[in-house]
């Protein structure tokens, strides 16, 4: 039973280590990947932050009510 845990354990070592040291070197494209889809949604999340612009008064009036 242990030789069985020990195999599983040396295998997921090894899996992990394999895991890593790819995404080691592939970082930079990975990065990029990560900016483009970034960069394409950002328009969209930006313009739906922004609020909207409030629309300007026909007629305005004193600023003082009370002002003949």
């Amino acid at each position: 039973m242990i030789k069985i845990l020990t195999y599983i354990n040396t295998a997921a070592l090894v899996v992990a280590v394999g895991g890593g040291t790819l995404a080691f070197f592939n970082r930079g494209k990975i990065t990029e990947s990560i900016m483009t889809e970034v960069q394409k949604q950002l328009p969209s999340l930006v313009k739906g932050a922004m609020p909207s612009i409030p629309k300007m008064p026909s007629a305005t009036g004193p600023v003082n009510p009370f002002a003949k």
